[in-house]
């Protein structure tokens, strides 16, 4: 008689193993050349300013093309993976943005520039979200929130390694350099995707005609079970999730939260990531000592994101995303305001403003795969970031207009304070109306 089992019961209650501990890694590595692609273009837009002839902040169009790709990978392509599988979206996405990147290598003006962020953005868009599903899907419930905090991580780690290859590369080679690797690295990456990226068990577990494959990934993950078992889905929406499931019975204002917080953390990341490096210029700093704070900047985000998630499972996500924003709004209010400090003392504002900024948009990452099941999570989280794309495109694009005419470059981040309450309000009541998404699958 086969023996019956439930999916989920096997994953939370045993110990990570090194199968589990692969898939973060990959997962991981989509995140790492997804940071490096963002963030590298931000560190050579005063080069192509300079050699386009441009004035400050004219590049914002291709910042901001790059961004509204994005939204749409998250929203379009990304919930793709509700229907076909977590894996398939996401080493088809990094074949995408990589070739596109690569193709970058050609342009010289700006509308051919715009259009090619464009289409790099939709790739990168449908990679993130998917990646984060599936590492959530593998990981024990008491340790999920470590996880998408570790596997966010390599954001910042890809935003790091970005600085430093603009450093060394950029003033002997051109910006091009910048996109060589950026290219290069994704490619190589979807390489490693194809033959050791395994699908999310807890999702194939919920498709029919995927029993097969769920029976080969069960015995992967737990060969002591043996072959004898028959798989058996009791989930609705498996392979059909839709928006419009984001909304049904109570989880409608769970979502219309996260969205909030969402939008209003990815507007602040993204107004740093990409107008950062252009302000410490602006401000008097050489551009490899703005690039070197914009580094530190990003180291702080890694120790947040590290911070931050081992407290998650022990203080509480909700409340350590709460501080997370609260810490953002004290660094960037500081790095507004204290315009007399040293270079020392600004960097050090920087990296905790990185604390706060990142380490919170990390954390409502996590809110998100604890807030949907596994049948919709690709949906919601696909949502979640494509809302929140909505903020990163109005965020960097407001500064630029205002960097284009101010007279001191960093006051205009005083006006993140407001989304940063924002966002602080949305987690606070996400909170109180957030139930723990339950996961119905059983193996029998």
């Amino acid at each position: 008689m086969a023996r019956a089992v439930n999916v989920s019961d096997i994953i939370d209650t045993r110990p990570v193993g090194p199968f589990q501990l692969r898939a973060f890694l990959l997962c991981a590595a989509v995140l790492f050349v997804d940071g490096f692609d963002v963030q590298g273009i931000t560190y050579v837009v005063p080069t192509i300013t300079r050699e386009w002839g441009l004035v400050r902040g004219q590049l914002w169009p291709a910042l901001t093309a790059g961004l509204v790709g994005v939204m749409l990978g998250a929203i379009l392509l990304a919930p793709l993976a509700d229907r076909v599988g977590r894996r398939r979206v996401i080493v088809y996405s990094c074949v995408a943005f990589g070739t596109l990147t690569l193709l970058t290598l050609a342009a010289d003006s700006l509308p051919s520039l715009v259009a090619l962020r464009f289409l790099t953005g939709l790739g990168l868009g449908s990679a993130l979200p998917n990646a984060l599903g599936l590492a959530s899907e593998y990981a024990p419930h008491k340790r999920r929130a470590l996880v998408v905090m570790f596997v966010g991580s390599g954001i910042s780690l890809g935003a790091i390694a970005a600085g430093i290859v603009a450093t060394q590369l950029v003033t002997p080679f051109g910006w091009r350099a910048m996109f060589v690797v950026g290219g290069v690295l994704p490619l190589v990456l979807a390489v490693l995707l194809a033959g050791g990226l395994p699908e999310s068990l807890r999702f194939a577990a919920l498709i029919a005609s995927r029993r097969a494959e769920t029976k080969r990934l069960l015995r992967r993950l737990a060969p002591d079970l043996g072959d004898d078992v028959e798989i058996v889905s009791h989930h609705a929406h498996a392979g059909t999730a839709t928006v419009i499931d984001l909304f049904a019975g109570s989880r409608g204002v769970a979502t219309l939260c996260l969205w909030v917080a969402f939008f209003t953390s990815l507007l602040n990341v993204y107004l740093a990531i990409n107008w950062l490096p252009t302000s410490l210029e602006a401000s008097g700093y050489t551009a490899a000592q703005a690039s070197g704070m914009t580094t530190l900047y990003h180291v702080g985000g890694v120790a947040g994101t590290y911070t931050i998630g081992l407290l998650m499972d022990r203080v509480g996500a909700y409340r350590m995303v709460f501080v997370a924003l609260l810490l953002a709004g004290i660094g960037f209010g500081t790095f507004a305001t204290a315009t007399e400090m040293q270079q020392w003392s600004t960097a050090a504002i920087l990296a905790l403003a990185g604390v706060g900024v990142i380490g919170g948009q990390v954390g409502a990452n996590a809110l998100a795969t604890i807030t949907y099941p596994v049948a919709m999570r690709a949906t919601g989280l696909g949502w979640a970031l494509g809302v929140g794309r909505v903020g990163s495109i109005v965020g960097p694009t407001i500064i630029g207009l205002m960097l284009a005419s101010a007279a001191d470059a960093r006051s205009v981040y005083l006006w993140c304070l407001a989304p940063i309450s924002i966002g602080m309000l949305a987690v606070a009541l996400l909170k109180r109306r957030a139930a723990p998404a339950r996961e119905p699958v059983t193996v029998g």
